[in-house]
């Protein structure tokens, strides 16, 4: 039996046009109340200013009764506003026979927002694609400086910009890798296949970014581990070196990422005696036969050899082949040493950051140090502490001068190991240190004379921006593109003034880095936090990027992960989206372009408008 609809009462249409013409007026009274505090000059920067401070104000209320009643009505429910907040409210009051009163407050319309964020993000990330409105940016490092045909495959199959971490190498590489480069394009124009575009070069500061600090050193046998399929047999030779120049015997990695290994052996040895395709044998420390399979003649002083089997090598173990060729192996690199923790652990956390780290004795539980002991002074008892992307979490039980004593609450898997130069992320304490440290100042010298943009790390306040503001101004370049990093909590509470404050910049941007952050606001909660950065940038119609971790498993071993895939597709949303290095990193890509691609054809968005992880400080008095 077919159901039949009955018109609304007309009571309903009356409540209605009330409820939504008292919200529009305490909202527009809102956002006024405020828009003195944030001055801006330029008429483009003021109707995102104060776009973005009513959709500020509307998330403040509580109206999920009124969008029902508004969908039901067959009205849009107000959860797609972000770029057009007040117009967008005042369309639904025209279709109710309501006239909203006049405000100073500007008021843009779908064309304006999207001509604005269109324009802005051409400042900052160059112009898009054909096919693909979302750019990709690749991190690069000195491992590609000599590889111009996979930046040249780079180039054609989707990269747009190219990011250098200053945390990383030196200006001289640095000048290497952009040179190399430019080389890549000059060569695909000169064979017509550039198309005319141009790499913009974002070079990323390092910042106060906090560390764990040295390990001890200690000499052991050096594990050699052959490759091994799933089911745990070896399934190639792990390839390595002798070699009569190295001071040391210890691993390395090729720059495609592949691990190998250098056996240090005497001087005058006679390696000229060896012959490719013979082999040398050994006893390992566990007193296991062993095969070294000589595979090419490098130089007079190094020849490549190939491992059968995993082995354990320390100094003095004798390599031995055919017609008494006989080497011995040289001193061990010293190794850091294993500093293990398991829940319920102590561990301490010293504030000297020369301290080296050691494991659990007798008279001291494990002890690591911090590479910015300033930070430790704003921790606070019962404080977390994240070490490793949170892959130990802990709390601080005791505060003392020499050093913070934590108590491990969780470790990935039944313990877990603490290297040096691992990050430590402290969700609870508000570090009040300054996001461009004396490193970033002397790195700028060269960023201003070569990038297109400079990202800017820990970003807390509007202050951070003001002070790189001011450090560019002082080197001739205050038309340089800005982007500031979002991976603390504090920045989430301070998007809102980030956002007014780059407003007033020539070019500026926000990256969701998604890998601090995901330690600071919880990983449960981090999906919700992006997606409310992604909407009040676009209430300020300010350009994003998306970044760490996308395609990262891809990236890494050539096969993506099935999760990442819909996490890469999402990245449509942003304006970029940022890939991270990796041996196949071309692969990733390519499959990226495919999904951005694919994803603009079938752009359906969903939108909540009220956020609970993500209150904004200093913009409106708390209730």
């Amino acid at each position: 039996m077919a159901t039949i609809l009955r018109p609304p009462a007309p009571h309903r249409r009356d409540w209605l046009a009330d409820q939504l013409a008292a919200f529009h007026a305490v909202i527009t009274d809102h956002a006024q109340s405020v828009i003195d505090a944030y001055p801006l000059y330029e008429p483009e920067a003021r109707v995102s200013r104060d776009n973005l401070l009513a959709y500020l104000a509307m998330r403040r209320h509580d109206i999920v009764d009124l969008q029902i009643a508004l969908a039901e009505y067959g009205l849009s429910s107000l959860g797609r506003l972000e770029a057009t907040v007040l117009l967008g409210i005042e369309r639904v009051l025209g279709h109710l026979g309501v006239e909203t009163l006049s405000t100073a407050l500007e008021r843009p319309d779908s064309e304006l927002a999207r001509f604005l964020t269109e324009l802005r993000s051409r400042r900052l990330l160059g112009r898009p694609r054909d096919k693909r409105g979302t750019r990709i940016m690749v991190t690069l490092d000195t491992a590609v400086i000599h590889r111009q045909e996979l930046l040249e495959e780079l180039l054609l199959n989707g990269m747009d910009l190219a990011r250098i971490n200053c945390a990383h190498d030196s200006p001289q590489e640095w000048k290497q890798l952009i040179v190399a480069i430019r080389n890549a394009e000059d060569s695909l124009e000169q064979r017509g296949e550039g198309a005319g575009r141009r790499c913009r070069i974002l070079m990323d500061l390092g910042g106060p970014k906090i560390r764990t600090g040295p390990l001890a050193k200690e000499t052991r046998p050096l594990k050699l581990a052959t490759p091994r399929d799933p089911f745990g047999s070896p399934y190639r030779l792990l390839e390595g070196y002798l070699d009569a120049e190295a001071p040391f015997t210890r691993r390395i990695a090729d720059p495609d990422g592949r691990a190998r290994f250098i056996i240090a052996i005497p001087r005058q040895s006679g390696l000229d005696r060896l012959r490719v395709g013979s082999e040398l044998q050994f006893q390992d420390t566990r007193d296991r036969l062993r095969t070294l399979h000589i595979m090419e003649r490098v130089s007079p002083t190094r020849v490549r050899v190939g491992l059968d089997r995993t082995a354990y090598l320390q100094e003095g173990i004798l390599l031995f082949g055919e017609k008494n060729v006989a080497f011995n192996v040289g001193p061990i690199l010293p190794q850091p040493v294993t500093v293990e923790v398991r829940p319920g652990d102590t561990l301490r956390l010293y504030r000297d950051p020369l301290r080296m780290g050691h494991p659990a004795s007798e008279d001291s539980p494990a002890g690591i140090s911090c590479t910015l002991p300033e930070a430790l002074h704003f921790v606070q008892l019962e404080q977390r502490i994240y070490i490793d992307d949170g892959k130990i979490g802990t709390v601080t039980r005791r505060i003392t001068d020499e050093y913070l004593e934590l108590e491990v609450l969780s470790t990935a898997g039944p313990s877990a190991r603490i290297k040096p130069e691992k990050g430590l992320n402290f969700p609870d304490s508000l570090l009040e240190l300054p996001a461009l440290t004396a490193q970033d100042r002397q790195d700028l010298v060269f960023v201003a004379h070569h990038a297109d943009a400079v990202g800017l790390s820990f970003v807390h306040s509007p202050k951070d921006l003001l002070d790189l503001q001011a450090a560019l101004a002082e080197l001739g370049r205050s038309d340089i593109g800005f982007i500031a990093k979002i991976e603390t909590s504090e920045a989430i509470h301070r998007l809102a003034q980030l956002l007014i404050t780059g407003l007033a910049f020539p070019s500026f941007g926000i990256m969701i880095a998604r890998g601090d952050l995901a330690v600071e606001v919880g990983f449960e909660n981090l999906a919700l936090v992006q997606e409310d950065i992604l909407c009040m940038c676009e209430a300020a119609h300010t350009p994003v990027i998306w970044a760490t971790q996308v395609l990262e498993t891809l990236a890494k071993t050539g096969l993506p992960a099935r999760a990442e895939i819909t996490d890469a597709a999402m990245g449509h949303r942003a304006d970029c989206v940022m890939l991270n290095k990796g041996p196949h990193i071309l692969e990733a890509v390519k499959t990226l372009s495919k999904l951005l691609c694919a994803e603009e054809r079938c752009h359906l968005k969903k939108r909540q408008i009220f956020r609970e992880f993500t209150f904004q400080h200093g913009i409106f008095d708390e209730p």
